[in-house]
This record gives structure tokens, sequence and C-alpha cells, in this order.
């Protein structure tokens, strides 16, 4: 969903990486997991809180193999329309595709709607259920009842993902991380 941007000093951590040992490795990704839980927090913190599901639905994936850490809408991607549910935390979440619309805004504009009608649809067991038909995830020309235009009024961007003293969590524990390790290395 969001763009990512590289932090600095990321790249001589990782040709450094190489000379470690496994133990020092492990450390390393424990700071990670501690510096993506810190940027989780600060985004939990300023992300709006309607319903809850958007605090709910930021998350932190730790890449041990590749040092990588990633926090944030996970699987939400830009111009991704398709819906589906989300299990966070043992509750079901629609898609959290709005997340993008808060944080970068959007431009007031006018949009095509099309309303579809609910097609009695046999289910087995000899049961039957009012259904919205799509074929290969598309509505069906058939089932679309009426469409018309609506104005969408432009929303100013509330920025959460993207906070800007990232840079600073990562380098004060990252310098803290190798003055250990080095310190315990030389010892």
């Amino acid at each position: 969903m969001m763009q990512y941007s590289r932090l600095e000093g990321t790249e001589v951590i990782l040709r450094r990486f190489d000379t470690l040992t496994e133990a020092a490795r492990e450390q390393l990704g424990v700071e990670l997991a501690i510096i993506g839980r810190e940027y989780r927090d600060q985004q939990r913190a300023a992300a709006p809180e309607d319903t809850g599901a958007l605090r709910a639905g930021l998350s932190v994936w730790l890449m041990l193999e590749q040092l990588r850490v990633r926090v944030g809408l996970m699987g939400q991607r830009s111009g991704q329309s398709k819906r589906r549910r989300k299990k966070v935390n043992g509750r079901n979440y629609g898609d959290l595709f709005y997340g993008r619309i808060i944080e970068f805004g959007r431009k007031a504009q006018m949009v095509i709607v099309q309303r579809r009608r609910r097609v009695l649809a046999d289910i087995g067991d000899g049961n039957k259920k009012r259904i919205l038909r799509t074929s290969r995830g598309r509505k069906l020309a058939a089932d679309i009842a009426s469409t018309y235009s609506m104005k969408v009024k432009a929303r100013p961007a509330h920025p959460f993902i993207f906070i800007p003293n990232a840079q600073e969590i990562a380098t004060q524990r990252l310098a803290n991380f190798w003055s250990d390790t080095l310190a315990r290395a030389g010892a």
C-alpha cells in the first residue's frame, strides 16, 4: 500500500553482517523487531480511531534472513480494489483500503456508481440464497440495476503511516546495538 524508503546506513550494516556470528545476527533481529514495534506504536498513536480497525490493522513483519522489517498496513497495495476479509487479532475486518485515502488525502471528483441486484441462487442441499454474482471478479452486466454519478468531497491528508522521526528511532537503537556488540567482540 505504501511507498518504501530505505533507512540511511542499512547498506553498511548489511555488509558488516556477513562477518558477524549467528548470535549477533539474532540479537540484531531482536533490535529490528523492537524498532518496528516502536514505530508501529507511533503509527497507532497517530492513526484516526473511528472503529479501531486501522489501528488494529497496523502490524510488524520481521524478515530476519534479509534483515528487514516492514511496518504498516500489510497487504494493501495502491490501486487495489478487490475486497477481502482480513482477520486481525481474532476479529474480522474488511479490506482497509481507506487507510491509503486517509494517509495521502483525496481530491474532489465525480465517480460512477453501479448498483447491483441480488439474484436468487441455489447454494446446495436444496437451499437458495440471494447473492451478488460475478464472473472473473467482475460484475455481470445483467445484474446492474442502476448507474449514477456521485460527487466525492476532497479530503486532506492525515499522515499516520510515514512518521517523520523514524530515522532517529532506528539510528539511536542501532548505534546502541553496534556499540554493545563491538564492545563484547573486543572484550
